[in-house]
């Protein structure tokens, strides 16, 4: 994967110094157009969502070396392809992408872009059929570019190109994308992308100057921007005004036919190059001299696309459509409709892109080089095809002139010729076998394959390119105000100039990632849910209600709106529920109808038997464990008032009968109920969830143990007068009953006097017995190891005297009186070590000791010991 880089604002504490949730984070990463122009391809991720921008091809490589570096991600995880517009270095790679690779998301684009897209693709194809390499390195065994795609690929590929309009909203997978018109060519747009509330705009290649026939962009308004990814193609620099250009540039040409020489404009085949037309076509319309020069369109290609042009004229400016508008007028009047001509004029109507004096050009074979012109012919970039051809064989002459009307990419014949070099490689000439028309080549460097060709031609260059300038882009980045910035398309120069300037207006944090570079930008965005269904109505909105009189010293200078105070907002319970990360909070019964979910309630129960604890005796044993007790008031009947005799008669009625309905009991607000029936049959219930089923193993242990417990015992113990003698030897306490029958009364008294409860007036041993046993019971009879020799405080009165001469039975009489002295007091003993299993004591504690859940092992551990001893308190009274 990429290597990731640290970001600034990481390095850079928050406000509150928290730490930065990854899913917080937006990762950004340039698999092309980092720090170059050409193969655009970039990768944002936030959220768990991928989008992927463009998939462009560079125009100065041939081969795999052309693509963007698509092996440095996984593109099986890319949600949404976008591509903003046809041209090579945006959209070239995409039959490699859904043809070649796992890529497994959808792909959108304009209607005008799908449709020239399909043309440009397929020519690509036949070029790279016909294009010889430059190198070994780059070609096959059979001395031809290897192939990235053939045709079929590109046609079975276009099904799964998804067409959107301008303007419009479209959703997938949680990520939500509007297109809005970018300028620069026909469908070009720019997207804004909302993942999770953040909203990214992407401007691809955009234009703000007004031209001849397309919408300039726009900032897409009432639409607050995170983060803006731009262009810097042109960096810092300026251009002249849009009259003076086109004044130079045909200044140029005209002065090119005036020495009787060719004028030849490389553009690309669709974009710019109709903008050319437009402005070529008005400027002969208005200069009568100049029309004995034919302008030749050569491109079989843009002569197809051009059926696109005709067709989406409402992607164009009002110019277009007033011309359309009115060529339709007029050919509904005369009853026709333009056509067009097949080498000759392009069209003999009034519409827009009805050219008068421009000629389209299938191909060279019908062009007769003889005489001045002017030639448009692709590719704009002059590495192969017709505008290479024509290059090589009008060079030698300096009568000719080459016209660079669009942007050069560096590593290009476009971008080399502007340096004026004395010869140029012969690249379509070596293949075509010495040329046509006579070209004069010659060998260089005693290299027997590379044939260079002399170049006597005059270039010049006047800047069309339907790109942004410095002033253009700052201003639209100002405008839109986004608070993060990253400039991609632009050579490295360029862009770190523009990043200079943009980081001096100190509005914003700036960056400009090479090709493989990650960035890491954390965007902190507040959550908001939205309140539905029946938890709406019940809601009372804040409002501001008249504070109460103040008295005129209060009162004085303040003015009236001192004098509202605002309501407290209530408590709002109810269910969250996240879609597409968009967050409702609604109560559970609404689920259904506004979130679609379906809801299920597991009631659980659970039964046993307690032969001898009684409703009581299980009600102490809970409010000793759970603190408070609720008793369902529905149980309980009570009378009001005096009743009469027949009343009364009812009321015992009653009364029996309640003695045997069922006593329940709610603990912990009702999360579990407890049901004593008769016969000691006793019944939990509870709503199924992680939280109750806790709560309910508690309630059955507590249960569980509710017979066997000593304070549990002592609880349910009670003196009585009777005798259970019948007919044995000696009684339950150890007395003869033959003592009691000859004694009488005063024998029985007696008897009384001399029974002892097991549980009370213990010895101290007994007494930490019985604690011992009371640990085991909680956290297991292995987790428990008591210390034979308790260590005891040293100021301790009772060890005051003890020395060295004090004998052993001395010394433990008095350990054993400071252990009752401590047991009495209900304090546990100092010096008193257990060692208790972690893992054990944590499970039982988390069971019984719901209120000591913060506290930490030795605190819970206490905790418990001081419960034992407050228990038992009263037993060991």
């Amino acid at each position: 994967m990429a290597t990731k880089r640290p970001h600034a604002a990481m390095n850079t504490k928050t406000e509150d110094d928290d730490p930065v949730d990854p899913s917080d984070e937006l990762m950004f990463l340039a698999l092309g157009g980092g720090n170059e122009v050409g193969r655009s391809c970039h990768i944002i991720q936030y959220k768990g969502k991928t989008v992927m921008l463009d998939a462009g091809i560079h125009p100065a490589f041939d081969g795999l070396k052309a693509l963007p570096f698509y092996d440095q991600f996984d593109l099986s995880t890319v949600d949404v392809l976008l591509i903003t517009h046809f041209h090579m270095d945006h959209a070239a790679s995409l039959p490699y992408v859904l043809a070649k690779t796992n890529f497994a998301g959808r792909v959108y684009m304009t209607h005008p872009t799908k449709a020239i897209y399909k043309w440009l693709m397929q020519d690509s194809v036949r070029v790279q059929n016909t294009h010889t390499a430059s190198s070994s390195a780059a070609s096959g065994s059979d001395g031809y570019v290897y192939q990235l795609f053939n045709e079929q690929d590109v046609l079975s590929t276009l099904p799964l190109i998804q067409t959107i309009s301008f303007n419009t909203t479209h959703t997938h997978n949680g990520i939500r994308f509007t297109p809005y018109p970018a300028g620069h060519v026909l469908g070009a747009c720019m997207y804004l992308i909302e993942i999770a509330g953040l909203n990214i705009l992407f401007t691809g290649d955009y234009s703000r100057e007004t031209d001849r026939h397309l919408i300039p962009a726009s900032v897409p308004r009432n639409v607050k921007v995170d983060c803006l990814i731009t262009e810097s193609t042109f960096g810092i620099s300026g251009s002249t005004p849009r009259a003076e250009r086109e004044a130079a540039l045909m200044k140029s040409i005209t002065s090119i036919l005036n020495r009787g020489g060719r004028a030849l404009l490389p553009v690309f085949a669709l974009g710019r190059a109709q903008e050319l037309l437009l402005i070529l076509e008005d400027y002969w319309t208005r200069h009568e001299e100049y029309r004995r020069f034919p302008i030749y369109y050569a491109s079989s290609l843009a002569r197809k696309c051009m059926v696109v042009y005709q067709t989406y004229i409402d992607a164009m400016n009002d110019n277009i459509r007033s011309k359309f508008q009115a060529a339709n007028q007029a050919a509904s009047s005369l009853g026709n409709s333009a056509s067009n001509g097949e080498d000759g004029a392009t069209g003999s109507g009034n519409g827009p892109w009805d050219f008068k004096y421009i000629r389209s050009l299938r191909s060279l074979d019908r062009f007769d080089d003889v005489g001045g012109c002017v030639m448009l012919a692709a590719p704009g970039m002059l590495q192969n095809g017709v505008s290479r051809v024509l290059l090589e064989r009008w060079a030698p002459d300096p009568k000719n002139g080459v016209v660079i009307t669009g942007y050069s990419v560096e590593g290009t014949m476009a971008k080399q010729i502007m340096t004026e070099p004395d010869t140029i490689p012969a690249v379509m000439t070596n293949r075509q076998n010495g040329g046509q028309g006579g070209v004069m080549a010659k060998k260089m460097g005693g290299e027997s394959d590379k044939v260079m060709v002399p170049r006597r031609c005059t270039v010049q260059e006047f800047s069309f390119a339907a790109h942004v300038d410095g002033q253009e882009n700052r201003e639209f980045i100002e405008e839109v105000n986004a608070p993060v910035v990253i400039l991609v398309h632009g050579e490295k120069h360029n862009m770190n100039r523009l990043k200079s300037r943009l980081l001096s207006l100190q509005k914003m944090k700036v960056y400009s990632p090479a090709n493989c570079e990650e960035l890491m930008i954390p965007f902190r965005q507040d959550k908001v849910a939205r309140v539905v269904g029946r938890l709406a109505n019940q809601i009372s909105p804040p409002m501001l209600l008249p504070s109460p009189p103040a008295s005129d010293e209060e009162g004085a200078g303040e003015g009236e709106e001192t004098k509202k105070v605002r309501m407290e907002g209530q408590i709002v319970s109810g269910v969250l529920v996240q879609n597409d990360f968009k967050l409702s909070l609604m109560a559970p019964e609404d689920l259904k109808e506004y979130a679609g979910l379906t809801t299920t309630t597991i009631m659980c129960r659970q039964r046993i038997t307690l032969a001898a604890a009684g409703v009581e005796l299980i009600k102490w044993a809970l409010e000793s464990t759970f603190g408070g007790i609720t008793v369902d008031a529905d149980k309980k009947r009570e009378s009001n008032g005096a009743a009469t005799n027949g009343e009364a008669k009812m009321e015992d009625a009653d009364e029996e009968v309640a003695r045997h309905e069922p006593t329940v009991f709610e603990v912990m607000g009702g999360a579990v109920r407890v049901v004593c029936k008769d016969g000691g049959e006793v019944e939990m219930e509870w709503e199924g969830n992680m939280t109750n089923d806790s709560i309910a193993d508690a309630v059955m242990a507590v249960l569980l143990t509710v017979e066997s417990s000593p304070a549990a015992v002592k609880q349910s113990s009670k003196m009585h007068s009777h005798s259970h003698v019948h007919g044995h030897e000696y009684d339950a306490f150890g007395d003869s009953p033959v003592d009691a029958k000859k004694n009488g009364a005063a024998g029985f008294e007696k008897v009384l006097a001399k029974r002892r409860n097991p549980l009370a007036n213990m010895t101290a041993e007994e007494r930490l017995s019985r604690l011992f046993m009371f640990l085991e019971a909680q956290f297991g009879e292995d987790a428990i190891t008591p210390i034979s020799q308790p260590r005891l405080r040293s100021n301790s009165p009772a060890l005051a005297a003890e020395g060295e001469d004090v004998d052993e039975v001395a010394r433990e009489k008095a350990q054993a009186a400071e252990l009752a002295r401590l047991h009495a007091l209900g304090i546990p003993v100092p010096g008193l070590e257990i060692k208790v299993d972690k893992n054990v004591a944590r499970v039982w504690l988390e069971k019984l000791e719901v209120e000591c859940a913060h506290k930490t092992l030795a605190d819970r551990v206490r905790a418990v010991v001081d419960r034992c001893v407050e228990t038992l308190a009263p037993v060991w009274q």
